[in-house]
């Protein structure tokens, strides 16, 4: 099998695209949004290509022509005029520049079918993953349900209890937060003993944003590392004058990669270089020796090979771990438990767009690491600000849904003044000004 990758406008012109392409027994993989359009991984059957058997065929063909015209040459001897024998060395030497070519053509599409390849059996291993951890999730949310009960709690705080039973937190941690609430009698006052036990159990583990030395930003795909990079190198920039810094791009072969992380460099001044080997990020490192601050942007595929190259030519480097507030539970365990890096700091994107960072903050009472960064906006000029444990509970409470209660401006009896909520406010505001009238 092989994976192969659709880009369309829309789910359905990617679906019959595929069809189109690859017959009606073509098996989808994942489908996601990429730079405004719809990306869909297909896996297909590998068949012989008939282009590689008339690839090598011509390739025989040029060297027996060339091969022929140097024993025609050879018999003539003195005979041969030296016009002929300098046209035969001008096409001897135009078949080998033309075989040099093709056998470049050659290596670099075998290194995109390569890094296609990876990043398709990254894909197919998270799939996999996930649908295992949702299998696991499943079974232990079946034996927890028959033993725990929601009729048990009390009735203020059975609003809460629902919310939480709802939103996409592990059932693990969802039984330990139930349990903590369940006997209490006031709304509020449980939503603040959440907040207060999961603020606790996270610890203050804090670091600062890096300012000095040599600093790899890493994570998964479309996690937002490159303009975590262009933002950092901008408020560098900023504090210290932007010959102070720069940005090294590491074996990113994506397309427009390069040019993404060149043009964000250059709003705010930064030298923005590129290595895709080992050894040339040796030599950029030695040259930038005198940098304040250098920032490494690391793909998002072989994170823990390349990390363990950049750090064989950096042994002083500090790695950083970029996720996205929702990211999953197996992205999560993936690159803060399995992986065996000893990470920096860990920054979170997408805070604006996030509602749901349970898997994080269960993974980080797990797992304690340094919270350095958060950035809010999707914009670069918007620069990041420093992440604490108190604001990702915060944004885990309020993506519940729950309506704060208030007191109305206005109630019907003067005399015995009345809590409701801001729906109940706004209809005894309505209904009054309409008696007024």
């Amino acid at each position: 099998m092989e994976l192969k990758r659709i880009l369309a406008k829309d789910l359905r012109r990617a679906t019959e695209k595929a069809v189109a392409l690859y017959g009606q027994d073509v098996l989808f993989v994942s489908n996601s949004r990429a730079n405004g359009m719809i990306e869909v991984i297909v896996a297909v059957d590998v068949n012989p290509e008939p282009w590689a058997e008339a690839s090598t065929s011509g390739g025989g063909e040029r060297f027996g022509e060339v091969l022929h015209q140097s024993f025609k040459a050879l018999d003539k001897g003195a005979t041969a005029s030296p016009a002929d024998e300098t046209s035969i060395k001008q096409d001897a030497h135009q078949h080998a520049h033309n075989d040099r070519n093709d056998e470049l053509n050659s290596d670099s599409s075998n290194a995109s079918q390569h890094r296609e390849y990876i990043r398709g059996r990254e894909i197919v291993d998270m799939v996999r993953d996930e649908l295992s951890a949702i299998r696991k999730e499943f079974k232990l949310a079946q034996r927890v349900a028959t033993w725990q009960s929601e009729s048990s709690a009390n009735a203020a705080v059975r609003p809460l209890i629902a919310a939480l039973a709802e939103a996409s937190i592990p059932v693990s941690l969802r039984t330990l937060l139930v349990d903590h609430i369940n006997s209490m009698t006031d709304l509020d006052e449980a939503k603040e003993a959440l907040r207060l036990h999961l603020t606790k159990s996270l610890g203050e583990h804090w670091a600062k944003l890096p300012q000095r030395g040599v600093h790899a930003i890493a994570g998964p795909a479309g996690a937002g590392k490159t303009l975590m990079v262009a933002r950092l190198a901008r408020a560098a920039a900023e504090r210290k004058g932007a010959e102070s810094v720069a940005v090294i791009s590491y074996s990113d072969q994506r397309a427009g990669a390069w040019s993404q992380i060149q043009m964000l460099c250059a709003q705010s001044g930064v030298d923005c270089l590129r290595a895709n080997d080992p050894e040339t990020l040796k030599t950029l490192l030695s040259e930038l020796g005198q940098r304040r601050l250098v920032l490494i942007d690391t793909p998002g595929v072989q994170t823990a090979e390349k990390l363990q190259q950049i750090i064989e030519c950096c042994p002083e480097l500090s790695a950083h771990l970029i996720v996205p507030a929702d990211a999953s539970m197996t992205t999560v365990r993936r690159y803060l438990a399995d992986m065996k890096i000893n990470w920096s700091s860990l920054m979170v994107s997408r805070m604006d767009e996030a509602t749901q960072p349970w898997a994080l903050l269960q993974m980080l009472c797990e797992k304690p690491v340094k919270l350095s960064a958060a950035s809010h906006s999707p914009l670069a000029t918007d620069g990041s600000q420093v992440l604490t444990a108190n604001e990702l509970v915060a944004l885990a409470i309020r993506g519940l849904g729950l309506e704060t209660t208030l007191v109305a401006d206005e109630v019907l009896d003067k005399d015995e003044m009345t809590v409701v909520t801001a729906t109940h406010a706004l209809v005894n505001r309505i209904e009054t000004a309409a008696h007024a009238s």
